[in-house]
């Protein structure tokens, strides 16, 4: 007798292919459902990328909107990836690449066939232990910290580097994690970042260079304005003491004369042999002497009253009131040494009793140096010149015309005699300074204008305009 258990019973080989078949299929639809989700979010993650950076969003075709939304099917999207130029790889938690569009291609040098399944760390080796996937993961789920693009060194197959940004988004199905990564090359880019900065950094660098050499040019500049001015002092302080010898010279011959005729006079009188036509004889010439004695002790004594007044004003920028007319001609004296050797004539037509409050200095400075200008660049050999100032009242200040006679300027020169170290006379004694400092002198420390006119054979004349006040002297008023 056999005994039945309905409730025991083995599948057969039907019912257990139909099982298989079916697990299958479910695992078929999960994995399709995996990638429409990935690819999904990829699309959205690109999307959102370039809303960041500015660029244009996939266009949307023109015309009415459709009631309801199209479906997005694996195959849809994985066609729109495929046309977007940057580089879009899925990946898995092992790192194994998933999908590879053409734009990654086209970066890596990798036919899609060839690097799907191989580790995505071959291209993005990243930058910690362990690199590759599990960095790029990490760096996706931290993203909600504001860190939505990253910076990497990426490798192509040929060996090259590239420098690129990654944008990453990671999901987790049934506990696996997956990445969709956006990689757009920006290796030109950062060449030429690196080469702007290369660039900003030399130009920064010429830059403080130049300001040092214009510093140092500047101080160079002063000190051989400062040294044209003492060399000019030096010059006038020879020529001044060159002048002062002579009336000195002849008070001291007169005074040893006298000394000597007074030695006689004694002499007459200790023997008994004065004479009455003796003793006149040299009264009159000790009257002669002490004359001499006089006159050009009282000569010298102008000079160097002359002379220390223009050189204490050439060496103070101090603001004083002068008689203009007194002390111009005190500085035409003081120019005399410089002036007798020649056969040329300095001429000083000025209104009596101007009273200005000036830098005396300055001003002596200045009618100097336009002296000497000319006394060096104006004649020949032999020639015989007529220098010219004059000097005018206008209103709120004082008018000065300098002029001389000689050869003029020529046209092509003419815009450029008041630049430093300009000079036509270079290796003949000129500095190119001295109508330099005078142009400083007039227009910064006197607050005036200067102009030059001059042609070619007619000589040269200076227009300089004083804004100061100018106020008469009480003898000019009465």
């Amino acid at each position: 007798m056999s005994i039945e258990t309905p409730w025991l019973r083995f599948p057969d080989e039907t019912e257990l292919a139909e099982e298989r078949q079916r697990r299958e299929a479910e695992s078929r639809g999960k994995a399709e459902q995996m990638l429409e989700k990935l690819s999904v979010d990829l699309l959205d993650r690109w999307t959102e990328l370039q809303t960041e950076i500015g660029a244009p969003a996939p266009t949307k075709p023109s015309g009415p909107a459709p009631a309801t939304p199209a479906p997005r099917s694996a195959e849809q999207v994985s066609a729109v990836v495929n046309t977007i130029p940057d580089a879009i790889v899925t990946f898995g938690d092992d790192g194994a690449i998933r999908s590879f569009n053409a734009g990654a291609e086209q970066m890596f040098g990798y036919p899609v066939a060839e690097v799907l399944g191989r580790n995505i760390a071959e291209l993005l080796p990243g930058e910690q232990a362990g690199g590759g996937a599990a960095e790029l993961l990490h760096f996706a789920q931290s993203a909600g910290d504001g860190r939505k693009v990253r910076e990497l060194r990426a490798l192509r197959q040929d060996g090259a580097e590239l420098v690129v940004e990654v944008s990453v988004g990671a999901i987790t199905v049934e506990g696996s994690r997956y990445g969709a990564a956006v990689v757009r090359d920006i290796t030109e880019r950062k060449q030429a970042e690196r080469e702007r900065a290369h660039l900003t950094e030399s130009l920064h660098r010429q830059v403080q260079e130049t300001q040092a050499a214009l510093e140092e040019l500047r101080r160079t500049q002063d000190r051989l304005v400062q040294s044209e001015k003492m060399a000019s002092l030096g010059v006038l302080v020879a020529g001044v003491a060159h002048e002062i010898n002579t009336p000195v010279g002849i008070a001291v011959t007169a005074a040893s004369h006298l000394l000597d005729r007074i030695a006689v006079l004694s002499a007459a009188i200790s023997d008994g042999s004065l004479k009455r036509s003796q003793l006149l004889d040299t009264l009159a010439t000790g009257k002669q002497s002490a004359e001499l004695v006089m006159s050009n002790l009282s000569r010298a004594a102008e000079l160097i009253h002359s002379f220390k007044q223009v050189a204490v004003d050439q060496s103070s920028p101090e603001r004083r009131e002068v008689e203009l007319d007194v002390y111009l001609q005190e500085l035409v004296a003081s120019l005399a040494p410089r002036l007798k050797p020649t056969p040329h004539r300095l001429e000083l037509l000025c209104p009596p009793g101007l009273r200005l409050s000036t830098v005396p200095g300055a001003l002596s400075q200045v009618v100097s140096n336009l002296v000497l200008n000319s006394l060096t660049h104006a004649y020949g050999e032999g020639e015989a010149g007529h220098l010219r100032l004059l000097v005018e009242r206008e209103e709120g200040g004082v008018f000065l015309c300098y002029a001389d006679d000689g050869r003029g300027i020529a046209a092509e020169v003419l815009p450029k005699i008041f630049d430093p170290f300009f000079t036509t006379r270079r290796g003949s004694g000129g500095s190119g300074l001295g109508l330099h400092i005078v142009y400083n002198l007039v227009t910064q420390t006197l607050g005036g204008r200067i102009a030059v006119e001059s042609e070619p054979g007619r000589g040269v004349r200076f227009l300089i305009h004083l804004p100061t006040t100018v106020t008469p002297s009480p003898e000019a008023r009465t």
